[in-house]
């Protein structure tokens, strides 16, 4: 078989809702990274296409199934992976975020992941990361109402405790309190400037209609976190690891 073929008989798996189980076993079975790639974006394009054809429970069971199989096989898993499933779990968290508590949850459920090995540290930050972009950035088919309604409870349920997450995770290595090696320090820092950065440059309250807009450079940040923003030893920890690292962490510390 070619692989155009193959792409091609992969591909028709997002033709139809019916096909999810068949998305779920080749990620459970196939030991091809390229087949759990295209099963990964189809259940992606399967969910944002077909949500309403879905219970609530279906969601649920849908989510709970690619946050455990991140948990038990993300560390093994490539990069082109991984992003497709995290994606995933973060679209399906923006779609169903008044279905269920649950669904509002998934910070606490990545803390599992920062507080578990290295590599699961890492995982969790992308996920985080993903988190943020994925609430603060409209998606297709939906309209801007519906977007901003998800993004402000977002913001004001969630958006807080991942910064802190990000501030945390900064602190632990600046303390050396996460026992890790030089490539896995680099990322973890990468990945907890990136998260940072990321939830001080949200739309807090829904003034980015476009990227091309001038960068006006404040932070519209709610009153809640002045503290900590004003907290010398926050801004100590930003400057020393824009001190003792290199572009292009340095830039985003």
């Amino acid at each position: 078989i070619s692989r155009a073929e193959a792409q091609s008989r992969l591909l028709s798996l997002q033709s139809s809702a019916d096909y999810i189980p068949q998305c779920q076993y080749i990620l459970d079975h196939s030991q091809s990274h390229y087949a759990r790639l295209v099963a990964s974006n189809s259940l992606t394009e399967l969910i944002t296409t077909h949500w309403n054809n879905f219970t609530v429970p279906q969601r649920i069971d849908i989510r709970n199934y690619v946050l455990s199989y991140l948990a038990n096989q993300g560390p093994a898993l490539q990069d082109f992976v991984v992003v497709s499933l995290v994606k995933l779990v973060c679209r399906i968290t923006k779609l169903g975020w008044f279905d269920d508590p649950t669904h509002r949850e998934l910070a606490d459920d990545v803390t599992k992941f920062l507080q578990a090995t290295v590599d699961h540290a890492i995982l969790g930050l992308k996920i985080l990361n993903q988190l943020v972009d994925e609430l603060n950035i409209p998606t297709s088919g939906r309209t801007l109402t519906q977007h901003r309604k998800t993004s402000v409870s977002f913001r004001d349920v969630c958006l807080f405790k991942v910064f802190q997450l990000g501030l945390t995770t900064l602190k632990q290595l600046q303390t050396r309190a996460i026992t890790a090696n030089p490539r896995q320090e680099s990322i973890l820092g990468e990945q907890a400037l990136a998260l940072t950065v990321r939830c001080l440059n949200f739309d807090f309250i829904g003034t980015n209609p476009d990227e091309s807009s001038e960068d006006v450079g404040t932070i519209q940040a709610p009153t809640s976190w002045r503290t900590v923003l004003q907290d010398p030893a926050t801004i100590e920890l930003l400057f020393d690891f824009y001190r003792n690292t290199e572009p292009p962490r340095s830039s985003k510390a």
